[in-house]
């Protein structure tokens, strides 16, 4: 029998909550390789400022370090889905996984900026392939009675996942040289595929099915059709510029401004930076279940705008906090509130969406998120070397703003 017909029977194993015991550790395995690929990124976010120094630039060339990740993400989107056609799942992950460790090992070792960037680029296309082959086999494989549970615990994974690269990355710096930190940051993608080597997980590797897996991942001319009869086009275009916002503020804030904030005017080292983004990220997974709760209850408005507005006002309190704890209580508060917000556009896309729409939307509002991944480094270290930290934090407030309004009519009709 398989997992997921043991699944439809009912069959129960202790703590499963209707689930066999081994699917929970075959997606909790899944999970961690999508996990420890982000970390490949994540435990490197308090070294990315230092190069400034090493390079003898200004905050300027920041930005292209950091939107090379990016690039390379966005690159890395269509090519990917496409080679699902043709080469089995696992062994395409694994060779993509093999190759971003290495690369991140000696991403380290750059002798100056354009090496690095060149570097980020490469390592964004492995990254990019790596989660996106990931969520395929996560999404095809995933029992549907179970999705919504799976998806959650993906979602938790990922978040601890970022928080201990954060403080891994910072605790490395205290004591380490930069390129110790690019070495340690490709171990726990290692381990995970070691892990996997030892005991796969078979039912996931099994179920995809290449033809759907790659028309999910790459949409189509006639999905577009489809998606635009079925009445979507609107909240389609909410969720993009949402995912937008999203990375724009992710990488343009807080894997960019905020660091360097923290390093010139909070007094931060990188060691206090990384418990500081642990720190919100456990506070975050702690205001999940509330969270869910109160959107279950049909107050999704109630979560996107405070949540929205407070992301917002803490942008705007980093150039003010001149104070190692008062920088920190703005990062752990920035944190939570755009981790509550962030939670409706996924819960508006699963409702609202058709499961024959899904790999579409998915792949176009994941494409527009690595677009606003380039554009929010470049434009926020434009505007910091140019005006200051007050208009750059502005900017990435208002889009913040921008997109929650328009995100508005869609949460706020889907009941």
């Amino acid at each position: 029998m398989t997992l997921e017909g043991a699944v439809r029977r009912g069959d129960r194993a202790p703590g499963s909550h209707g689930a066999p015991a081994d699917i929970w550790r075959q997606t909790l395995l899944l999970c961690c390789l999508i996990g420890t690929t982000q970390m490949t990124w994540g435990t490197i976010v308090p070294a990315l400022p230092q190069y400034i120094d090493r390079f003898g630039g200004t905050a300027l060339v920041l930005g292209p370090i950091i939107a090379a990740f990016g690039v390379g993400r966005a690159v890395a989107n269509i090519p990917a889905g496409l080679a699902l056609r043709w080469w089995r799942p696992r062994s395409y992950l694994r060779v993509v996984c093999v190759l971003l460790v290495a690369v991140t090992a000696v991403t380290g070792l750059s002798p100056d900026a354009g090496v690095l960037i060149a570097a980020r680029v490469v390592a964004g296309v492995l990254g990019g392939a790596g989660v996106t082959i990931g969520f395929a086999v996560l999404v095809a494989g995933a029992p549907h009675a179970l999705r919504g549970r799976i998806m959650a615990t993906a979602t938790a994974v990922q978040m601890s996942a970022g928080a201990l690269g954060a403080f891994v990355g910072g605790l490395v710096l205290t004591w380490f040289p930069l390129e110790v930190a690019f070495a340690v940051a490709s171990l726990p993608l290692a381990l995970c595929l070691v892990w996997d080597a030892i005991a796969p997980a078979s039912h996931y590797w099994r179920s995809l099915r290449t033809r759907d897996v790659a028309e999910s991942a790459t949409g189509g001319r006639g999905d577009v059709a489809r998606v635009a009869s079925a009445g979507l086009l609107w909240i389609v275009a909410a969720l993009a510029i949402n995912a937008f916002a999203t990375f724009f503020a992710r990488f343009g804030g807080e894997q960019g401004l905020i660091p360097l904030l923290g390093y010139e005017r909070g007094g931060l080292t990188p060691l206090t930076l990384g418990v500081a983004l642990a720190a919100a990220t456990l506070v975050s997974l702690a205001a999940m279940p509330v969270v869910g709760a109160i959107i279950d209850r049909g107050r999704r408005l109630a979560v996107l705008l405070p949540g929205s507005v407070a992301a917002a006002g803490a942008l705007l309190l980093f150039p003010l906090a001149d104070d190692p704890w008062l920088f920190a209580a703005v990062v752990v508060l920035y944190g939570l509130a755009s981790s509550v917000a962030g939670v409706v556009p996924a819960v508006v896309m699963s409702e609202a969406v058709p499961a024959r729409h899904s790999g579409f939307v998915v792949g176009l509002t994941r494409t527009a998120g690595d677009v606003g991944a380039v554009v929010g480094p470049l434009l926020a270290f434009t505007v910091y070397d140019a005006r200051g930290a007050w208009p750059a934090v502005s900017v990435i407030a208002g889009v913040l703003l921008v997109s929650a309004l328009l995100l508005v009519r869609v949460a706020g009709r889907r009941r």
